[in-house]
């Protein structure tokens, strides 16, 4: 089984110059390699600064020093963690701004995309920046490239395709993409809502600007090789299994519901909410779930998806301080075999019962949480009552 999380940021490069300005400064290569593979479990990570100067020599010199070594299928290998190089880029479409994604197999592709799209962005070292081009010349650029892409954070009011441009793809890109990133406020369930949706591959993905945020969001498939060749196989549908999804439960998002600004609160009351209901201002920023209910073709759905997994981060349980944290590590190795692979009675011998049983609900998705919104992340706040089986 292959874990991967196709959305990570670099806070600096070795240089010690600034790449992502909210990002951690201990979000370098070296360490997120280390942190990926040793603490997370992860088998296959996306770098979305790979356009950034800095990065690219970063690349280099880990390639020359053999810490990172080429996979002839596309992607690096950092001692068994596969590395795959992509840009975020922020492009105008249809009524407002949206964040895409792009990875491509080589550093040297990665180049030859820059050269083409250059003059677009006035800034190549720093993360995110503005690309002032069409959506069909940068689309022209990444095939050139050799590229593949699909729209980040698709719902979110924050730079979202959905959640801040358009209704649907089709009025705003002149190709569908063959699959999207769902976001930290939304699942699959709730994408399901849109129908043009219905062929894409989905991924949840962490948007990590620090270590310890790295994998909060990943994906697990089968039956395809961890290397770029492998994700083009699986986005393109020529595997025999797609992509499972553990994801945060929407309302643990920090914009699932609408927040009123003026009475700094976020609205309780059922969706769709696009004013405030308590005071009438229209002073908000606009909820997941409210934006997605507005513009639905179909009933949003209520069910369960077998393929999406809602699960907590571990450091975000209750019981699981730092000291508790690294006790589990040390007794089971990473956070992958915590969450998927330790039975019930050798995580009670380790953590003991209520601690256990909060990680076993977590895999279930069996946890009570209170909404977040208007960039306040929702918080666990209890589990379903029925007993751990």
């Amino acid at each position: 089984m292959i874990f991967a999380d196709l959305h990570i940021h670099i806070g600096q490069s070795l240089d010690g110059k600034f790449v992502k300005i909210t990002g951690a400064k201990t979000l370098t290569l070296p360490n997120i390699f280390k942190a990926a593979r040793d603490i997370k479990g992860l088998s296959l990570v996306g770098i979305v600064d790979s356009h950034s100067i800095g990065v690219q020599q970063d690349f280099k010199e880990l390639l020359a020093s053999g810490h990172l070594r080429t996979l002839s299928a596309g992607g690096y290998s950092a001692g068994g963690l596969t590395v795959i190089p992509g840009h975020e880029i922020e492009l105008q479409v249809g009524e407002g701004n949206a964040h895409f994604l792009a990875y491509f197999p080589f550093i040297e592709q990665v180049e030859q995309y820059v050269r083409l799209i250059k003059p677009s962005i006035k800034n190549w070292q720093l993360s995110t920046q503005r690309g002032f081009l069409p959506i069909d010349l940068w689309l022209e650029a990444v095939s050139k490239a050799e590229g593949i892409w699909f729209p980040a954070h698709a719902f979110t009011p924050h730079k979202g395709v959905y959640g801040n441009c358009c209704r649907r793809l089709r009025e705003v890109l002149p190709v569908l993409p063959k699959a999207l990133e769902i976001g930290l406020s939304a699942d699959r369930a709730m994408a399901e809502c849109i129908s043009e949706l219905d062929s894409l591959v989905m991924f949840s993905n962490s948007d990590a600007h620090s270590l310890p945020n790295i994998a909060r969001e990943y994906n697990s498939f089968a039956h395809t090789d961890a290397t770029f060749a492998g994700l083009l196989d699986l986005i393109q549908r020529k595997t025999k299994q797609g992509v499972r999804n553990y994801g945060l439960p929407p309302r643990m998002g920090k914009y699932h519901r609408t927040y009123c600004l003026s009475c700094e609160r976020v609205v309780q009351s059922s969706a769709p909410q696009l004013m405030c209901p308590k005071c009438g201002s229209g002073n908000v920023v606009m909820g997941v779930l409210d934006r997605l209910t507005s513009i639905a073709d179909r009933p949003l759905g209520k069910h369960k998806v077998s393929n999406y997994v809602h699960q907590v981060p571990l450091r975000q349980l209750p019981g699981i301080g730092p000291k508790m944290y690294e006790r589990l590590l040390q007794a089971f190795g990473t956070e992958m075999a915590i969450l998927h692979q330790v039975d019930v009675e050798e995580l009670r011998c380790i953590a003991g019962e209520k601690v256990a049983d909060w990680i076993i609900k977590d895999r279930c998705g069996e946890l009570i949480i209170e909404a977040g919104g208007g960039g306040l992340f929702g918080r666990v706040v209890d589990i379903l009552s029925h007993p751990v089986e």
